[in-house]
């Protein structure tokens, strides 16, 4: 069974002014999330709930710059660590048995997103 994540308070345009705050397009803030642009604008157009620790890692960047929010290379931070483990759970609740078009979109964005959390470990 999945966890429950803690979500935020915030509102895709809450994340969108952080965004453009830190004078980011949605391009760069996706990279910088280490989530595919597509992951992001679900974030940013309301389809997908801000967790809190989505809301906490944009506060860093935010506040104390992207050098301090980010892990250390070749470690993930707490955010990110969250997202694999959503997208795993996603992978769980939609075997691969039965491929019907929402399973092969959670199949391609969760390899897609996954691939590009760990090359920020790798490099």
């Amino acid at each position: 069974m999945a966890k429950r994540l803690a979500h935020s308070n915030w509102t895709a345009s809450d994340l969108q002014a952080k965004r453009e705050a830190l004078g980011m397009n949605k391009a760069q803030m996706s990279r910088e999330l280490g989530v595919s642009y597509r992951q992001y604008m679900y974030y940013e157009r309301g389809h997908t709930r801000i967790s809190k620790g989505l809301e906490q890692f944009v506060e860093g960047l935010f506040n104390s710059g992207r050098d301090d929010a980010v892990a250390s290379k070749g470690t993930l931070s707490s955010f990110e660590k969250e997202r694999i483990n959503r997208l795993l759970d996603a992978l769980e609740t939609h075997p691969v048995d039965d491929l019907d078009d929402l399973t092969r979109k959670i199949l391609h964005q969760s390899s897609e997103e996954i691939s590009l959390l760990l090359s920020k470990v790798a490099n």
